[in-house]
């Protein structure tokens, strides 16, 4: 786990615009990356960039360190002064924490969200046919995945809209679920246009209000065509809402968003609302009002018969949500810690295999020999049967001894590191700790940098 680091760019601590001045176009991805990887003198190198982020995953070659391959990547990647500001950094075992947070989600603007972890395993595959990763990268990664993929299956944490437009699209989904017929969305805003979008990808006939016509019409054809009053069931009408506040049409809701100095329709033009809905569809529509100032007088709708939900409504649906979230996000939290120990025990196990076979074979070599002398000697007289019960009971008794001090070296791997296991050895068996130097590379004894 010591040899790998995490150089980020994120919502965090970086603009939009900021973040993009480091996105690397796809075409020469690949290039970039392996003549970036050589420059920096890392041994692996994976790019990731999302929406909300930009991230240089990479272990140092043999002979360098974690700390040079950063700041060289720094200079190549950022330049100097105010740029580097921007960067974060983690190493060791805060990296592989790092990237467990970022699969599961927990470290994303919309906590617990689920497409980064897909984003993360494309990000390794074409590292993978660029040829910058290398094996204890890959395996980082992966597990990372694995822990990504269990917390989101176990915990929920990604459950639930916190966006207040997606809120209004799903409350008015579900609307036109129960009373199937036309959303009419009034005011060309940011709320509208997303709104606009889902409600078309779900197949619900809308109709696109504003003060101004072509600027309904403006949106209608950005979201996919506009169309008219008779067109097909994903058809969008457009008007203006002079027009709308004069003749209402059926609708099974309405969504309100236009940024206006106070009311923009009245009691009769609610009142005709909820008397077309009732005759069309069997239900008075329902009224989302997601304007500050209002857009619907909440008695006017009261009084028209039309239930409302305004944003302080919106608001609580954000805000449970967001309680909802944070509880599974603590729970999410517990299982990351699990699988990062999970995590570091196999790692330490794994980096000290050689030691633990080696100290195995050297009881079996040194009760061997002392049996061979005895054979030899006063217990010549044995058969060889005899003999053969005894070579196993010595073979039983290696194991038995050895498990004591193997034991305690994996314990010692897992928790002190590398620099404790090279102690160990150089007390108990300084010709294991010479043969475990020339088995593996130069590597960084860094447990725990996080945030530079």
């Amino acid at each position: 786990m010591d040899n790998c680091c995490v150089v980020a760019v994120t919502w965090r601590y970086a603009s939009a615009e900021e973040i993009a001045q480091y996105t690397m176009p796809d075409e020469r991805r690949a290039a970039e990356m392996r003549r970036l990887k050589q420059r920096v003198g890392a041994q692996g190198l994976i790019y990731l960039a999302t929406c909300n982020r930009v991230a240089f995953v990479f272990s140092a070659e043999p002979g360098a360190t974690l700390a040079s391959c950063r700041r060289e990547l720094l200079r190549l990647v950022a330049g100097a002064g105010a740029a580097r500001r921007v960067f974060r950094s983690w190493e060791g075992e805060g990296a592989v924490e790092h990237l467990y947070l970022v699969a599961a989600g927990l470290d994303s603007a919309q906590p617990g969200e689920r497409e980064i972890r897909g984003q993360l395993r494309d990000a390794l595959d074409e590292a993978t046919a660029s040829g910058t990763v290398d094996p204890e990268l890959r395996r980082v990664v992966e597990s990372a995945l694995r822990a990504g993929k269990r917390v989101h299956r176990e915990t929920g944490v990604g459950a639930g809209r916190t966006s207040l437009s997606e809120i209004a699209a799903d409350l008015l989904t579900e609307r036109a679920a129960e009373h199937p017929g036309p959303v009419a969305l009034i005011g060309v805003a940011a709320m509208t246009e997303t709104c606009t979008e889902r409600l078309r990808s779900r197949g619900i006939p809308l109709v696109l209000v504003n003060r101004t016509r072509s600027k309904a019409d403006d949106l209608a054809e950005r979201t996919g065509g506009a169309t008219g009053a008779n067109g097909s069931a994903k058809a969008v009408e457009t008007m203006s809402l002079d027009r709308f506040r004069s003749e209402p049409p059926p609708v099974t809701a309405t969504l309100f968003s236009t940024g206006a100095p106070g009311p923009v329709v009245d009691r009769r033009c609610l009142s005709v609302l909820a008397a077309t809905g009732d005759a069309r569809y069997g239900a008075s529509p329902l009224v989302i009002d997601m304007a500050i100032p209002a857009d619907v007088a909440p008695a006017d709708a009261r009084v028209a018969g039309l239930k409302r939900i305004g944003m302080d409504q919106i608001n609580e649906l954000a805000q449970k949500t967001l309680r909802d979230r944070r509880g599974r996000t603590a729970e999410a939290r517990v299982l990351i810690d699990e699988e990062l120990d999970a995590y570091r025990e196999a790692m330490a196990t794994r980096s000290v295999a050689g030691a633990i076979r080696a100290i195995g074979a050297k009881y079996q070599d040194s009760l061997g020999a002392n049996l061979d002398r005895l054979l030899q000697g006063d217990l010549a007289g044995l058969s060889e049967a005899e003999r053969e019960t005894l070579r196993e009971w010595t073979a039983v008794m290696a194991k038995r001894l050895s498990h004591l001090p193997v034991v305690g070296l994996r314990a010692v791997a897992i928790e002190i590191g590398q620099d404790g296991v090279d102690a160990f050895l150089a007390a108990a068996a300084p010709e294991l700790l010479e043969q475990r130097r020339a088995d593996r590379p130069s590597e960084p004894s860094t447990r725990w940098t996080a945030g530079k």
